[in-house]
């Protein structure tokens, strides 16, 4: 630009750079749109399957169906991974299956379906009891049975029945008989045996302590009773999300991370010149700002005065 005999000129580099501090801002805002927008209309809820269970959920117009889960060990019995064969169905319909573990879930119209735990459904527990006589070392019954579940010992008039199972074994300080955990640590059975209509024997057996069973006898009797085995349907717990503000929190990062991306590594420079010519000379007035990096600045500016005091 002219203006009498003074000459304006304006060079700017990097303009992009000057907008760094707003396109974070934006980002800012945006992100915390989607948060609203995930805390009105979100939402996360655990379900609890058996396999073959159907669950539907709030404001969807299908339905899950657990069709397999299983439990991968490690070498020493510690858990290595959870997998669960999900079916979503819509009228009734199967649409898609996909075996889910943890960190990949399933995704349908806006839900996301998690594998978060598992656990054992221990009301309907299967138990093997092996009964011995102590002074018939060749005497050995074994019997399956279900909690609650009556069953006639082979060879001797008496039938036995579990009435309760314990998957870790504790008495509270109330002296009541409780379990700890959902975790199988300490297994224990209360049996029960009788000959006709009269109890000859009741208490508990330990799975890992079979020395400490507490049997009470209200007769006299040779049997002993060892818990030998155990089993319970495991059953998946999943967790079930909907977030409908989680596109706009990524856009917002998008931004978040543009913004940074420009304000630190494409810092804007900005040089003015004024060239005023007077008695036949040239006058250079020469100024230049930059919001970071100084020193490279400094280092162009130089070479630009360089080359228009070559130009005299």
């Amino acid at each position: 630009m002219r203006r009498e005999n003074k000459t304006f000129l304006l060079a700017r580099k990097r303009i992009l750079g000057w907008f760094g501090a707003d396109v974070v801002h934006i980002g800012i805002l945006i992100i915390l749109a989607g948060g609203i927008i995930s805390g009105a209309g979100g939402f996360r809820k655990n379900l609890t399957f058996s396999e073959g269970d159907i669950r539907g959920l709030p404001k969807a117009d299908f339905k899950v169906r657990l069709d397999k889960f299983e439990t991968e060990y490690y070498p020493n019995g510690s858990v290595k991974d959870w997998k669960s064969t999900l079916t979503v169905l819509e009228k009734e319909e199967p649409i898609l299956s996909k075996v889910i573990e943890v960190n990949h879930p399933l995704s349908y119209k806006g839900f996301v379906f998690y594998q978060s735990s598992y656990g054992w459904n221990w009301t309907n527990t299967s138990v093997e009891i092996w009964v011995r006589k102590r002074k018939d070392p060749s005497f050995l019954r074994k019997t399956e049975m279900k909690v609650g579940q009556r069953v006639n010992l082979e060879g001797e008039n008496i039938h036995i029945s579990v009435l309760h199972f314990i998957p870790d074994f504790i008495i509270n300080d109330r002296n009541e008989v409780t379990s700890r955990s959902l975790q199988p640590n300490n297994p224990a059975a209360f049996i029960e045996g009788c000959k006709g209509d009269e109890k000859i024997i009741s208490g508990w057996i330990f799975s890992k302590f079979p020395d400490f069973a507490r049997i009470h006898s209200e007769k006299e009797t040779d049997l002993s009773f060892e818990l030998k085995n155990f089993k319970a349907g495991q059953f998946s717990v999943i967790q079930a999300a909907k977030d409908p503000g989680v596109n706009f929190i990524w856009i917002g990062c998008g931004f978040l991370m543009l913004g940074l991306a420009l304000a630190f590594y494409w810092p804007s420079r900005e040089i003015k010149v004024i060239l005023e010519e007077s008695q036949g000379k040239t006058e250079v007035i020469a100024g230049g700002i930059a919001s970071k990096s100084r020193e490279a600045l400094q280092s162009e500016f130089e070479e630009i005065m360089t080359s228009l005091r070559r130009l005299r």
